[in-house]
């Protein structure tokens, strides 16, 4: 912005920048967020590995007739695939929350960055008409 100001106006040199390079700056530090979100949580990982064993821990069957190893090895390897499954749906729901509500509130922020000189010049105005009529 500065190197503008010298050129033009302050207040055009300030609009020129809060509604062009602000906003995509915003853009740009929105997108970091949503990036480190989707990369913290791993959504592609936990997807891609839904119903693998939790940490990749289970029961080997050794072979053989032996129908309660079996039994033992078939139900630890479903429990932790179980237990995988349940733990990678709540942490891909706690990261879609995370997601989602930074998406909320970004816009709610753009929001507020789109209307802020308009805000700010209601507040100067009303300020002096508070101080004109009010002394």
């Amino acid at each position: 912005m500065s190197d503008s100001y010298e050129i033009e106006p302050f207040f055009l040199a300030y609009i020129k920048w809060h509604y062009g390079r602000g906003l995509r700056e915003f853009w740009g530090v929105t997108g970091n967020f949503l990036w480190f979100i989707k990369n913290f949580f791993s959504f592609s990982l936990l997807m891609r590995t839904l119903f693998a064993p939790w940490k990749k821990l289970g029961e080997h069957y050794e072979g053989g007739l032996k129908l309660g190893a079996f039994a033992e090895t078939v139900l630890v390897n479903t429990l932790m695939r179980a237990f995988g499954f349940v733990t990678k749906i709540i942490v891909l729901l706690i990261g879609l929350t995370a997601y989602i509500l930074t998406l909320i509130f970004s816009f709610f922020i753009l929001f507020i960055w789109i209307f802020a000189p308009l805000i700010l010049l209601g507040c100067l105005i009303l300020s002096v008409i508070f101080f004109i009529y009010f002394r």
